[in-house]
């Protein structure tokens, strides 16, 4: 199984973070193979900036991801830049509802996940909102364990955020529930 998941935003939120802590979860906690790929803008903080992993229970021969499995969207400009990336019937799309009011129209339908809100309101720290959208993306999919994600948080995130982070990795998986079983025919 080959999993590609595309992660975009803009600097400053986390997408750097959500990828590679996706990756060190999936590679080293859930012993998965892994490719993990960063860009962002020189501006970086508020500029484009997008993550891309690779997860496979298999070597992993190309290491960008060719067919988008799953994409997060932090942003409404990455809605417009990596529309063209998701695949209709086929890619699963999580986004921030709280910055992406209007997800838009797309098959399997949008998860549409209020981070932003849900950080402000409960943590009083918008910046956790990667880690709520981690959390759901693992409760949702089934790819990787929260456990995974949970630990692979040791030094990778501030020692003083640690504690906050899994909480919100937590609260993200509480808020969604996994798709029903897809019927075979």
């Amino acid at each position: 199984m080959r999993r590609e998941v595309r992660i975009a935003g803009f600097g400053g939120q986390g997408v750097v973070t959500m990828g590679t802590i996706l990756a060190v979860a999936a590679g080293i906690h859930d012993d998965l193979e892994v490719a993990q790929t960063q860009s962002y803008g020189p501006e970086a903080r508020g500029g484009a900036c997008r993550s891309d992993v690779v997860i496979s229970d298999e070597p992993i021969d190309y290491t960008k991801p060719m067919a988008l499995d799953l994409f997060i969207a932090l942003s409404p400009a990455a809605i417009a830049q990596y529309w063209p990336d998701v695949r209709k019937g086929k890619t699963v799309v999580i986004v921030d509802k709280t910055l992406i009011p209007e997800p838009p129209d797309h098959s399997p339908q949008v998860l549409a996940i209020e981070a932003t809100q849900i950080a402000e309101e409960e943590f009083k720290n918008r910046v956790v909102a990667n880690m709520i959208m981690l959390g759901a993306m693992a409760t949702y999919t089934g790819w990787i364990s929260l456990r995974a994600l949970e630990n692979a948080l040791e030094g990778r995130v501030p020692p003083q955020s640690l504690e906050i982070s899994r909480k919100a990795l937590r609260r993200g998986a509480e808020v969604v529930q996994p798709p029903p079983p897809a019927e075979s025919s």
